[in-house]
This record gives structure tokens, C-alpha cells and sequence, in this order.
């Protein structure tokens, strides 16, 4: 079952918008191959997502550093192809960082304490 009340929540809602976004992105470029090889990016962070729902502390762990590997290609990827629009790239980026942030605020607060 889903925790919607997590502390991950916020840090999976950017991850599952970033997620869309890749899987959306050959439809704002013409289907071209440089937006193809995003369809599987995003399937993969829709399943991180869902692992963030879940709770997975290790997962978060994980997650964060994947995010900030992901960031750094969409950056490099945003003014290096011309086959998907920049906004495309910038906006995977600000997500990606969103993300980051809540995950970082919910990892590093004190773990919860089990009754």
C-alpha cells in the first residue's frame, strides 16, 4: 500500500513529475531519438517514485544520488542537442533539484522513533 503521509512524499511527487516529463518528451519533439532514450529514464524514476511512497529510507538514499547524476546530464544535455527543446531539459533540471532538497530535508532530520 501507498503512504501518501510519508516523509519521502514531496520528494516523490518531483521525482514522479520528472519521470512524466521524460516519458512526455518525445511528444514536444517530434518523436526524434534523443527524446526516445528519456522514455526509459523516465519509466525507471516512476518506479523510484513509487519506492519513495513506500518508505524505503535506503531507497532515499539511493534516489538523491541518482537525482544528482541525473541533474548533471540533463544540464549537459540542455544546450547540447537540438533534437529536444531546452525548456525540456531545464525543467527535468528544477525537478530533479526540487527533489533533492525534500529528500535531503527528510533524510538528514532525526529518524523517527520506533515504538
Amino acid at each position: 500500500m501507498i503512504d501518501a503521509k510519508g516523509p519521502f512524499r514531496i520528494g516523490a511527487l518531483f521525482v514522479g513529475l520528472s519521470g512524466i516529463l521524460h516519458i512526455l518528451a518525445p511528444l514536444v519533439s517530434s518523436f526524434a531519438s534523443g527524446a526516445l532514450i528519456l522514455v526509459p529514464a523516465g519509466l525507471f524514476y516512476l518506479v523510484l517514485a513509487y519506492g519513495l511512497l513506500q518508505g524505503w529510507r535506503w531507497l532515499a538514499y539511493l534516489v538523491f544520488l541518482i537525482l544528482m547524476i541525473g541533474s548533471v546530464i540533463a544540464i549537459g544535455s540542455a544546450w547540447s542537442t537540438a533534437m529536444v527543446p531546452t525548456w525540456v531539459f531545464l525543467t527535468i533540471f528544477v525537478l530533479d533539484w526540487l527533489a533533492i532538497l525534500a529528500l535531503f530535508a527528510a533524510l538528514w532530520r532525526s529518524r523517527p522513533a520506533v515504538a
